[in-house]
């Protein structure tokens, strides 16, 4: 049976409004609706990416939502559901992006079709330790992944690699597909070289955003009904478990945010048999 885990990150953008919705139903809330519902309705259908915009002049809104590309048509339909069904929209906060481990949406009064945003998430179970050189194998298949995901016709990849008595290491990376080959390649190293002192020596690590999104685990999680790109890698001469001890006070465990998003709230849903528990310190830096 697939267990799904979604934590629902909502990001109030700096600037974008202050206080409380109003329960006024103007023409722009009504536009951020509408919007929301031709996300949910098409990123499913459209290999988990879709975006769009409606309305005119001041009251246009525009919006991106994306799956992780390795889940079915199904799963993505209910995630996207799941963090977007309640959204009324909010003329106060014209700026907002939805992210979680499986969809993210970005709803924007600014054309941000083909715009690097740079709000982002990056989590850890916290009993997680690897072999430190086990880590810095796997993480340079991350950083392979983010030279060749910008060239893939979809813009994601998956990667596996066989480290012996460890098992295995898998990552997936994606960026959504209306950025640029270069944003995309900008976005993944900006990420892998932000966060990589966060994940340190974890065995499972996300980082996640609504231009681009990482995972990385020693647990496939691959959905089986859908075919994803996968390169397996080689690595080259492994350690002993015993050697190389992961050093006391290298890694932190919990959640981080970055580029001066406000974390304003958490909604998790927890479908059955779901045990797995993240921490919930979180980290601001602006």
């Amino acid at each position: 049976m697939r267990i799904m885990l979604l934590i629902l990150l909502v990001l109030i953008l700096p600037g974008s409004g202050h206080g409380k919705c109003s329960t006024s139903n103007t023409t722009f809330q009504k536009n951020q609706q509408i919007l929301v519902n031709l996300l949910i309705k098409n990123a499913p259908l459209q290999h988990g990416f879709y975006n769009s915009s409606f309305g005119n002049n001041s009251d246009k809104v525009y919006g991106a939502s994306q799956c992780k590309a390795n889940i079915s048509s199904n799963h993505c339909a209910s995630c996207l559901n799941s963090s977007l069904g309640s959204y009324n929209g909010c003329p106060e906060f014209p700026e907002v992006e939805f992210v979680s481990s499986f969809c993210t949406t970005k709803i924007y009064n600014t054309n941000i079709i083909g715009v690097w945003t740079n709000y982002t998430t990056a989590e850890y179970p916290n009993q997680a330790l690897d072999d430190p050189l086990v880590f810095s194998k796997g993480f340079s298949m991350m950083q392979d992944l983010a030279s060749t995901v910008p060239y893939q016709p979809l813009m994601f990849q998956a990667a596996e690699m066989d480290v012996g008595i460890y098992g295995k290491r898998y990552g997936l990376a994606q960026c959504g597909r209306d950025l640029s080959t270069l944003d995309c390649k900008n976005c993944l190293e900006d990420r892998l070289f932000r966060y990589r002192s966060f994940v340190e020596n974890r065995t499972r690590w996300e980082i996640l955003g609504c231009s681009c999104s990482m995972w990385y685990s020693n647990v496939s999680d691959t959905d089986k009904n859908l075919n994803a790109s996968v390169v397996e890698i080689t690595p080259s001469a492994l350690p002993s478990p015993f050697d190389n001890q992961v050093p006391p006070g290298s890694v932190r465990s919990g959640a981080e945010r970055c580029h001066g998003g406000m974390w304003i709230g958490t909604n998790i849903w927890i479908s059955a048999l779901t045990k797995l528990l993240l921490a919930t310190q979180v980290f601001h830096f602006s």
